[in-house]
């Protein structure tokens, strides 16, 4: 009895459940067939499209209408499609949901498919979707200036890490887009949390006007994800333009002190100018109306007019077909830049028109520039000037003023008589030490020598030294025959004195009354000791020719007269 009572059970049970649950399901069935999410990796902030392919299956009974789509982050509704459309059997459609995420992270998200079948059943469904969002992408900007045809530009890559956490394997590369990319791939290991990165690439743009420059910047970030973000700005590019001129201006010298106002020194140096009168004694030229010696160094200054750099700049003069020292300048030029060097032509002694060829890169081109000027050195010319000479009984005395007609500056000028089989130079003044001589100055000079009757000239040589080196030059000053008889009536009209000893006295009594009036000697004694030197002086004999001959051999022989 119970086992009966147990299979009608089991019966009864059989036939109630199916009828049940076969009543309460749809005849349409739904499935989703495909979920995409772009990007696979998501972005904190970026938009992010989740593609839904819901299908109504072969097997429904029955269309179905699809009501709803939504995507769901728990409680949280990101974004949601409504009367998507109806579906027949073996019928699918495609929906895209888009959203953004606030915060970085994994996270499973649930799609929800809502639906009515033909009774106005409610068809339902759910799907997981797992989304990994990643943090922001590194913060790119790009500075590109001075950009033009042929040149190589620097293109100013900044990067930015806003993240928590490292980036790591950062590779920045430049596009085409532009020209030519010359150096354009730089790589960084890691850039931390909150890290700025500053790097250059470079490229040659090819065409002038506004073009567009981009970079690619590729990272892993710290969830092992590798990712790329893309940066693209336009930038005029301007035409190529190669213009570098050339300055000359000379460098003028330093201008010497003027010591010719007054202090007792000035006054010594005075009496030993009239000492060297006298005797021979150490003198040095006068300082002249302007010291400044012409210019051997020349400032060049190069300036680039263009709009492209210049750089490797060499300047290579040339005077007279024959090639200088070459000068480089080191640093580059950019547009509208210069920079000044100095030439020396202290080798070109003479004038001379000078060539100057300055050669470049402009850009990733071969440049060239030239100028010319003229080099005006500082040049001695000396001469004997105001010439006097007299002669008696074949003694010969020979004044005047050795000038230097240039510009030069003249150390070590001696004047000397060149002993040849007719000329002699004999004492007191077989030579006669000027020293220094500048520019356009002079200096008095007395030279004596011995003349036999076949002399018709006296060589004189002047030596000196100028730009460090050594020149002689003779000069013929020439005896009249007559002259002897001439001068035999001028030499007793000098008292048989010579007329530097009288001229040497004058500036010495100048030179002595100067003192006095600052009170250096004592009033009285100089006055008289000048009233007894004159008296002396005036009161002496008049001498003959041929006692003035006498007199010369007296001092050869050593002997006081």
């Amino acid at each position: 009895m119970s086992v009966v009572r147990l299979l009608a059970v089991v019966l009864a049970l059989f036939l109630v459940v199916p009828s049940g649950v076969l009543a309460d399901v749809p005849a349409a069935r739904l499935t989703v067939s495909d979920v995409v999410v772009d990007p696979a990796t998501p972005v904190v902030g970026d938009q992010v499209t989740v593609t839904v392919t819901v299908a109504n299956s072969v097997g429904s009974e029955s269309a179905v209408r699809v009501e709803e789509l939504r995507l769901s982050d728990g409680e949280n509704r990101l974004a949601r499609a409504t009367g998507v459309g109806s579906l027949s059997p073996g019928d699918g459609v495609t929906v895209p949901l888009a959203t953004t995420f606030e915060a970085a992270g994994p996270r499973v998200l649930t799609l929800s498919v809502v639906g009515t079948d033909t009774e106005d059943r409610t068809v339902r469904i759910q799907r997981p979707v797992p989304v990994v969002v990643e943090a922001a992408p590194p913060l790119v900007e790009l500075s590109v200036d001075g950009a033009a045809v042929d040149a190589e530009t620097t293109l100013a890559v900044s990067l930015s890490n806003p993240t928590t956490a490292p980036l790591r394997n950062v590779v920045v590369t430049a596009n085409d887009s532009v020209g030519r990319v010359v150096d354009g791939r730089r790589t960084l290991p890691t850039l931390t949390a909150g890290e700025t990165a500053r790097l250059n690439l470079s490229v040659v743009p090819t065409e002038a006007g506004e073009r567009p420059v981009g970079v690619v910047v590729t990272y892993t970030t710290a969830s092992g994800v590798s990712r790329t973000t893309t940066l693209e700005r336009s930038v005029a590019v301007a035409p190529f333009v190669d213009d570098v001129g050339l300055a000359v201006v000379p460098v003028s010298g330093e201008t010497a002190p003027d010591d010719a106002a007054g202090g007792f020194d000035g006054l010594l140096g005075g009496l030993g100018g009239a000492a060297g009168l006298a005797g021979g004694a150490v003198t040095t030229g006068g300082e002249s109306a302007d010291d400044r010696p012409l210019p051997t160094r020349y400032e060049v200054t190069v300036t680039n007019f263009g709009t492209v750099p210049v750089s490797n700049v060499v300047l290579a003069p040339t005077a007279e077909n024959e090639t200088l020292s070459r000068v480089s300048l080191p640093e580059t030029l950019a547009p509208g830049a210069a920079a000044t060097t100095t030439l020396d032509l202290a080798s070109v002694p003479e004038p001379a028109v000078v060539r100057l060829d300055a050669t470049y890169r402009a850009g990733v081109r071969d440049g060239s520039a030239n100028a010319t000027f003229r080099h005006v050195p500082a040049v001695a010319d000396v001469r004997l000037t105001d010439v006097d000479v007299l002669r008696a009984d074949g003694r010969v005395r020979v004044t005047g003023n050795v000038a230097n007609l240039g510009d030069a500056d003249l150390s070590g000028v001696v004047v000397e008589v060149v002993a040849t089989d007719d000329v002699t130079p004999v004492f007191p003044h077989r030579d006669y030490f000027v020293g220094s001589l500048g520019g356009s100055d002079f200096a008095p000079v007395e030279v004596t020598a011995d003349a036999n009757d076949s002399a018709t000239e006296i060589p004189v040589r002047i030596v000196y030294r100028v730009g460090g080196e050594r020149v002689e030059r003779v000069v013929a000053v020439t005896l009249d025959p007559e002259e002897e008889t001439q001068n035999a009536a001028l030499f007793p009209a000098f008292d048989g004195r010579s007329p530097t000893l009288d001229a040497a006295v004058a500036v010495l009594a100048v030179a002595i009354a100067g003192v006095l009036s600052v009170g250096v000697l004592r009033r009285r004694p100089t006055r008289a000791w000048l009233r007894e030197r004159t008296r002396k002086l005036r009161s002496r004999p008049t001498r003959t020719a041929s006692d003035d001959a006498d007199r010369f051999d007296a001092v050869d022989a050593g002997r006081e007269v």
